[in-house]
């Protein structure tokens, strides 16, 4: 189970949200998707194994409010990965289809991981409004090998430049960690410099390099 995981509770589950009294309407709207069956994303993960963390944004008439949610592991039921972009397109206008396309085409190709998470995941996993006219697509790349690396950044590089929208997204190391993928491109040129990693349990500033020498261990393992 990694950060941007689906994950699908048992009927009726307990959960918690320490910021959202219970019974207020921000708690019942929490209840009402949980109700309906719809998935959770894994955030990142405390120390305390007990619990897992998981998070939830709430649709445009809510204000796109953010629960952070904790659940026993005994009430997860189902996890899944993030939605495909293909999943998605139906969201999107016809003029977005080509570039993401040919993106998940050339991520398949180098066998890299694609998901979609963000505001685009939570409107084609719920049908209701999260997207606005500045609304940008996240996507999570994952990759295992320095030729991985290179292709993914760059289709991503290409279809940005094709997209009518920003794309932004994460590359996500073997280790667990996740750079911004345009930090990771524009870091190529000076790999000694530090980027903000994303962990499973913190986030950490930490030497490309140190990144870029997990995918040459993971290539030649």
């Amino acid at each position: 189970m990694r950060r941007h995981d689906l994950v699908m509770l048992r009927p009726w589950a307990a959960w918690h949200s320490a910021c959202t009294p219970a019974g207020s309407r921000l708690w019942w709207a929490a209840e009402q998707w949980i109700v309906r069956g719809l998935p959770l994303v894994v955030a990142r993960q405390a120390s305390d194994e007990a619990q897992v963390s998981l998070g939830l944004s709430l649709p445009l008439r809510h204000d796109r409010q953010r629960l952070a949610i904790t659940v026993a592991p005994s009430a997860i039921a189902e996890v899944r990965p993030p939605l495909s972009i293909t999943a998605c397109l139906p969201q999107l206008p016809a003029e977005y289809a080509a570039p993401l396309r040919e993106l998940a085409r050339r991520a398949a190709a180098c066998s890299a991981g694609l998901g979609v998470f963000g505001s685009l995941a939570w409107e084609s996993l719920s049908g209701e409004a999260y997207r606005h006219a500045a609304s940008d697509i996240d996507l999570i790349c994952d990759v295992a090998t320095s030729e991985q690396l290179e292709s993914v950044l760059s289709a991503l590089q290409e279809a940005a430049a094709a997209l009518p929208c920003r794309l932004d997204g994460e590359i996500r190391f073997p280790d667990g960690n996740a750079v911004a993928w345009r930090e990771v491109a524009g870091g190529l040129k000076a790999p000694a410099a530090t980027v903000l990693a994303k962990g499973p349990h913190v986030v950490c500033l930490l030497p490309l390099q140190q990144l870029l020498d997990c995918l040459e261990e993971a290539c030649h393992a």
